[in-house]
C-alpha cells in the first residue's frame, strides 16, 4: 500500500452535505413565515459570505411579512443544526489519520462559518491545517492557495491528493500543479469528471490505497 503523504479536502458538499442543510433551513424558515416562495432558488449551491443575508432580503422583498434579523438568525441556526457528514466520511478520515496521512481542508467559506461547521461535525481532531480565504489572502481556484498549502504541510504535489465537488476549483486547478485531483461526485452537481472521480468516501479511500 502506497498512500499519499497528504490529502487535501474541500469542505462543503465534500465532507458534509451543505446542500441538504440549506434545503432544510429554507423549508423551516418558509414554514415559520407561512409563505413558500423562492428561498431555495436564492440560497442553494452558492457561497458568498453575504449569501444568506442576500437570500433572505430577496425573500422578504417578495412580500413576506418577517423581520430580517430574526429570519437570518433562524436560517443560520437551522443550517448549522442540519449539517451532516456523508456516509463513510468519519471512517475514511479516521483510517487516513491512523495511517499517518497528513490531512488538510481548503474552503472558500469565511473563517467563522468554517470553524462553526468543523466544530458541529467534530472534525477538528482530524485536520492539522484548515485553510480559508483569510489564511493566505487567496482562495480557490487561485493555484496559489494550493501551493501555499503544500508548503505549509511540507509535501510535494506528487505526494498529495485533492478531492472536492467542484471541478473548476477543487479538481482542475490542483492538477495544474501536479496534485492528483479527484472529483467527489457524491456531493456534486457537476458532470462527472472523465479523468478521476469517486462516488463515495469508501471508493475514494480504496482509490488512494491502490495508487
Amino acid at each position: 500500500m502506497n498512500l499519499p503523504r497528504a490529502v487535501i479536502f474541500d469542505m462543503d458538499n465534500t465532507l458534509h452535505d451543505l446542500r441538504r442543510a440549506r434545503h432544510c433551513a429554507a423549508d423551516a424558515l418558509m414554514a415559520y413565515c407561512g409563505i413558500f416562495g423562492d428561498l431555495h432558488m436564492y440560497s442553494l449551491n452558492k457561497n458568498p459570505p453575504t449569501l444568506i443575508e442576500d437570500a433572505v432580503t430577496q425573500y422578504l422583498a417578495d412580500g413576506v411579512d418577517g423581520d430580517f434579523e430574526e429570519c437570518t438568525w433562524l436560517y443560520h441556526t437551522l443550517e448549522l443544526a442540519c449539517i451532516s457528514p456523508f456516509e463513510g466520511i468519519e471512517e475514511m478520515l479516521s483510517d487516513l489519520k491512523s495511517e499517518g496521512v497528513r490531512l488538510a481542508v481548503i474552503s472558500n467559506a469565511d473563517r467563522p462559518d468554517m470553524e462553526k461547521r468543523m466544530k458541529a461535525l467534530g472534525y477538528e481532531q482530524y485536520f492539522e491545517l484548515v485553510v480559508t480565504p483569510e489564511t493566505f489572502g487567496v482562495k480557490k481556484p487561485n493555484p496559489e492557495v494550493y501551493q501555499k498549502t503544500l508548503e505549509a504541510l511540507g509535501v510535494s504535489p506528487e505526494e498529495t491528493v485533492m478531492i472536492g465537488d467542484k471541478k473548476d476549483r477543487d479538481v482542475r486547478p490542483p492538477r495544474e500543479l501536479g496534485i492528483k485531483g479527484v472529483h467527489a461526485t457524491f456531493g456534486s452537481v457537476d458532470k462527472r469528471d472523465k479523468i478521476c472521480a469517486v462516488d463515495s468516501p469508501a471508493e475514494f479511500l480504496e482509490l488512494i490505497k491502490k495508487s
